[in-house]
């Protein structure tokens, strides 16, 4: 008898019927915005390396949006709105989640706020209960900035980092979380992603610091296959069934790296725009030792007195003496790189011997943290070292001024975002980051953290009423 909803062109409900596989892949699709279209074409590639490999499962939540694409080949149809499908080779089939998720049931397509971290809650929650793996995977394809991602137009709303596991629980961790996002390999976001942080985290993550097109995934996937299931690409192949999270992330960013390096010899004229490209491969649960040597690090650079020494290890904001990997942007959002800033404050002469020794410490374990990098010639030059660099911090060069608004202010009177605080304006950024707000006491005058390091520097507070940001080092 066939399923009433197939007559439709819908599948009912997924009810596993078969042992689990080894890996289902999970791809978040929050294109309500202009990453609708070019997500098409990245789902096809990848659904073609993956060739229906048994040993893997691919599930895509899609949110488009009509303005940016009216493609219908890759899944049948042209549409607006949330949907939910099973993807294969050569076809891709839609399915119903019912009453686990309202909102999609039936033949519509509503409107779902892609930006709600309940939206990827519900989506892991189902793909997880019906697509049963040993591991999971989950891909997040749209936009970001290091503050917030998934920016959805018609709601007007993006999800903010440290919202993402306050809002979706720790029963939704996955092995490996890959993020086609701008600006996301920050030691502050792995750190709020961590396992063990009480809700959402995930035990691998792989990110991009800058900007740039997607990694070449398709390549790696075609490099993973089940023993018996033929495939083109080049050896050595992993076994989805023995292959962990780590042996992902490394395939992918060696194959990133390879796509990257194919393009520029066979394209001469893209090798200018990929030149300052990386990505790295983080292993969160070091995320929290790394925490803990970088706040050790802010320690000795208060007790020592030592503002003006560690900036000039960083470098005036503009000049790139350390890695900056803002595009550009840097008064808006400085992201430096975490394993050079403490590499060459290690070196630096101008820094106490106590205090070199918490840069080396600092350092050496941000290397163990990085589980795989690369770094484009570009970056190359100015001191990128695979395998070691591709994560950023955020450093400003916070008491500089620009014209904010209809005065001068400093540069970190525009890091309100960046606060173990809440912040509770609508449609502002979400605040409440707990790598700023662990191993600190506000209120006591001494900097125990990061944040309370560069608060001290950068908004000392000199009437005690919390300075620009409100609080109180």
């Amino acid at each position: 008898m066939i399923p009433l909803l197939a007559t439709i062109g819908l599948s009912a409900p997924a009810v596993p019927s078969a042992p689990e596989r080894p890996w289902t892949f999970l791809v978040y699709g929050a294109a309500d915005n202009n990453a609708d279209g070019p997500i098409l074409g990245f789902l096809d590639d990848l659904r073609k390396a993956l060739d229906d490999d048994p040993g893997m499962e691919l599930v895509l939540f899609l949110d488009r949006h009509e303005k940016f694409s009216d493609d219908e080949k890759l899944l049948g149809a042209n549409f607006t709105g949330g949907r939910i499908y099973r993807i294969l080779k050569d076809s891709a089939e839609r399915l119903d989640p019912g009453e686990e998720w309202p909102a999609l049931a039936g033949s519509g397509d509503p409107e779902i706020d892609s930006a709600d971290p309940e939206s990827l809650g519900r989506f892991l929650a189902y793909g997880k209960k019906h697509f049963p793996a040993k591991k999971y995977g989950l891909l997040i394809y749209s936009h970001a900035d290091g503050r917030g991602m998934c920016p959805d137009n018609a709601s007007g709303h993006e999800m903010w980092i440290p919202e993402l596991p306050a809002k979706v629980g720790a029963e939704q961790k996955v092995d490996f979380l890959g993020l086609e996002l701008c600006n996301m390999s920050g030691i502050e976001i792995a750190y709020q992603w961590r396992p063990g942080n009480g809700g959402f985290s995930a035990d691998v993550l792989l990110a991009i610091p800058n900007a740039g097109p997607p990694l070449d995934w398709a390549r790696a996937f075609a490099r993973i296959r089940t023993p018996g299931h033929d495939t083109k690409a080049a050896a050595p192949h992993l076994d989805p069934s023995s292959m962990t999270a780590a042996d992902l992330g490394r395939l992918v960013i060696e194959e990133g790296a390879n796509g990257r390096r194919a393009m520029a010899a066979g394209h001469p004229r893209e090798a200018e725009n990929i030149r300052f490209e990386s990505a790295a491969c983080m292993d969160l649960a070091l995320a929290a030792e790394v925490k803990q040597k970088v706040d050790a690090l802010a320690v000795a650079l208060a007790r020592a007195g030592a503002k003006d020494a560690f900036e000039d290890v960083r470098g005036p904001s503009l000049d790139g003496k350390t890695l900056d990997f803002a595009g550009g942007e840097v008064e808006q959002l400085p992201y430096y790189d975490l394993f050079q800033l403490c590499d060459r404050a290690a070196f630096s002469q101008k820094l106490d011997g106590e205090t070199r020794k918490a840069a080396r410490a600092a350092a050496d374990t941000v290397d163990r943290f990085v589980l795989a990098s690369f770094g484009m010639d570009g970056l190359e030059l100015e001191g990128f070292e695979d395998g070691k660099s591709g994560v950023f911090i955020v450093f400003p060069a916070g008491d500089e001024t620009a014209i904010v608004g209809l005065g001068k202010k400093t540069l970190w009177s525009r890091f309100f975002w960046y606060t173990p605080l809440e912040l509770k304006e609508k449609n502002a950024p979400y605040g409440r980051w707990a790598f700023l707000a662990d191993g600190a006491k506000s209120g006591n005058g001494v900097v125990e953290n990061w944040f309370e390091l560069l608060d001290s520097w950068f908004d000392p507070d000199p009437d005690g009423k919390g300075g620009v940001n409100g609080y109180r080092w």
